[in-house]
């Protein structure tokens, strides 16, 4: 796939910046790189909802996978909460691949399992809370009731509940989302609602732990010293949270290690365990109400958080001035100016291509659809190579990358769906440097981009939609020519820029012979096969810089400049001529003819635009009456 001769590895999670992911993507991609593997992460964010139009659009990046060309699979389906995309994905492995494939820290029958052995973590805290600090109410703050993970840590605070004699009460569970914007209604609720306010509050992750402890704060209650409060998961936030959380430490660096060790072994063909678990250790902090606090280590931790605040706050300014400056794009071919990438060393950025579908159209965005997967070839409209800019050419989308991209090292790329809602663009795939990868405001960056993208389609689509109606405006129906408005303002024009280029300018007034016998007797259809046969002649006569219209039913006009009598007669003979081809082969009827005049202006503009169609006309109103006269205006074939 990559076409070096490596390996090839895929791993699929979700939300790559969060504390977990991230730890289990800097050693998969060390282990990656020093045992000479190709590393591709597949990835979406959660955050901005799942059964929504935006969620179907970033989980549709399971179906970019080409699950055939990779040698090993690594899946993180824990950190999903779509279990749609997981379905999905389970799906396409097993029917698109027999290359090995591992889970982390969640269970998938039919595949080897590395896993954190948490079993009894939130039990030993419930004891903890009744055994050291006396509680005999203590409430749980969950994540989503059909996440396995809640499921798994409610029955462990029931058993904790059950180790320390104490009755299991409904009531005092909350269900949250594993994020932190649930604190101010669990505060309401566990401080208001309920009749008795819990002495602790046991919950299920890190991040609802901190929300919860802060917004205790902000109320007016001490945490320890009102409500105790403890976490799981160990993310930095919680060691230096004032006060800091008691938690649960996952060991993702050794999980992770474990099971890339445990594919490469697959991947050589040798068996494996079909479970390893690994012992998640009790982190006893003061939030609880133990310790104290170690204030030197608390002062360098707040230190490198205040220092990652402020690299923080200077990306969102980034990507603030990103978004401006994408809102006046024109042209995708001027989004890499935008995209700010290289800018900012500290972000680490290596190579990385902006991938669009190809498909109608003239100008990018070709693809757009809601339909699940991607189209089969792509183009990068972006492309930075070692942080250079290069071009490369269309490419198949199972190839992922275009072949400029590749390169005989060790690739490890990151690949993200490029979307507006449920309505797919294609995606983007970036490297960084070392074992760095995505920072936090990464999500917000390629939400920009995708935003960009749909305003300049729906530019574009606007452009389009007004070059339509000014051609309806200005052109006619029938035959394409301009109309009469069209014509003015066209005539206008070319008269200014001969008499400013001293050139001469003709004008060709034309009249179909007896429009009204052809609709009396055979239909206005067959009168606009004649309508428009006059126009093709004309197309047919005149040079492609020359103005031709349709200015009545039956009138028509051309205006070129350059030309002299010789190059009139020219015009008006292959006007003729095309129509006498026609007649000799329509089989019609009827006969199509028309009658001419025209008027040449000099090179000095010595008469008016208005006196030369005038001219022009009479000398057309002469030429029908002369046919009229000798009887050349015959419209009727001999039906004999």
């Amino acid at each position: 796939m990559f076409m070096n001769g490596r390996k090839n590895i895929c791993v699929i999670l979700c939300d790559v910046a969060d504390f977990y992911q991230e730890q289990v993507c800097r050693t998969l991609t060390l282990c990656a790189q020093n045992k000479g593997y190709n590393l591709s992460y597949f990835s979406f964010f959660l955050c901005y909802g799942i059964d929504t139009k935006n969620g179907r659009g970033e989980a549709n990046i399971v179906n970019l996978v080409p699950y055939e060309k990779f040698d090993g699979f690594i899946i993180c389906h824990d950190t999903f909460q779509n279990e749609q995309a997981v379905r999905r994905m389970f799906e396409c492995i097993k029917e698109r691949t027999q290359a090995p494939v591992i889970t982390l820290r969640r269970q998938q029958e039919g595949y080897p399992c590395v896993v954190a052995d948490s079993q009894g973590a939130i039990s030993r805290f419930v004891e903890h809370f009744v055994k050291v600090h006396g509680c005999d109410k203590i409430g749980f703050m969950n994540g989503p009731k059909n996440h396995p993970d809640a499921q798994r840590r409610l029955e462990d605070y029931k058993q904790g509940l059950i180790n320390s004699g104490l009755e299991y009460d409904e009531k005092l569970v909350y269900y949250g989302n594993f994020w932190r914007d649930h604190a101010k209604i669990a505060v309401k609720y566990f401080t208001e609602e309920l009749a008795e306010r819990p002495q602790a509050i046991v919950c299920a992750n890190d991040y609802m732990a901190i929300s919860l402890c802060n917004e205790m704060i902000n109320h007016g209650f001490m945490v320890p010293d009102d409500i105790g409060i403890s976490g799981f998961d160990d993310i930095l936030e919680a060691s230096i949270n004032m006060p800091p959380i008691t938690t649960v430490r996952i060991p993702a660096k050794d999980m992770s290690e474990l099971a890339f060790e445990t594919l490469d072994k697959m991947i050589q063909g040798e068996p494996v365990p079909e479970i390893q678990k690994l012992k998640a250790d009790i982190v006893i902090r003061n939030s609880c109400g133990c310790e104290g606090m170690d204030m030197t280590t608390m002062m360098k931790k707040r230190v490198r958080q205040s220092q990652e605040h402020e690299r923080m706050l200077d990306l969102i300014q980034n990507n603030t001035y990103m978004s401006v400056e994408l809102s006046d794009m024109e042209d995708v071919g001027e989004i890499i100016s935008h995209m700010r990438l290289l800018e900012n060393e500290d972000i680490h950025v290596n190579s990385f291509f902006l991938c669009l579908g190809e498909g109608a159209g003239q100008y990018y965005p070709k693809y757009y659809s809601k339909q699940e997967g991607y189209p089969e070839r792509m183009k990068a409209v972006a492309s930075v190579l070692n942080r250079k800019e290069i071009t490369t050419k269309e490419f198949a989308t199972a190839e992922l990358l275009p072949k400029e991209a590749m390169q005989e090292e060790t690739m490890i790329y990151y690949f993200f769906p490029l979307h507006h809602l449920e309505q797919t663009f294609g995606y983007f795939a970036i490297s960084y440097e070392g074992v760095y990868g995505c920072e936090k405001t990464f999500q917000s960056w390629i939400a920009i981009i995708g935003n960009a993208l749909e305003n300049l389609r729906l530019k574009q689509k606007t452009h389009s939609l007004l070059e339509e109606l000014n051609k309806l405006y200005v052109h006619d129906s029938l035959t394409g020519l301009l109309n009469r408005r069209g014509f003015e303002t066209e005539t206008k024009e070319i008269y200014e820029l001969s008499r400013g280029n001293k050139e001469t300018m003709v004008i060709v007034s034309i009249d179909m012979d007896n429009l009204k016998v052809v609709n009396d007797r055979y239909g206005h259809m067959q009168g606009d096969v004649a309508l428009q046969t006059i126009s093709k002649a004309i197309d047919y006569a005149t040079r492609k810089e020359d103005v031709c219209a349709r200015i009545g039913g039956d009138e028509f006009s051309i205006v070129g400049i350059g030309y002299d009598n010789d190059d009139v007669q020219v015009l008006l003979q292959s006007f003729n001529d095309y129509l006498e081809r026609f007649n000799e082969e329509s089989g019609l009827p009827y006969l199509v003819g028309a009658s001419c005049g025209y008027c040449i202006i000099s090179e000095e503009h010595d008469i008016s635009l208005e006196t030369a169609r005038v001219e022009s006309d009479n000398h057309l109103y002469e030429n029908k009456r002369q046919k009229k006269l000798m009887k050349k205006d015959i419209v009727i074939r001999d039906e004999d």
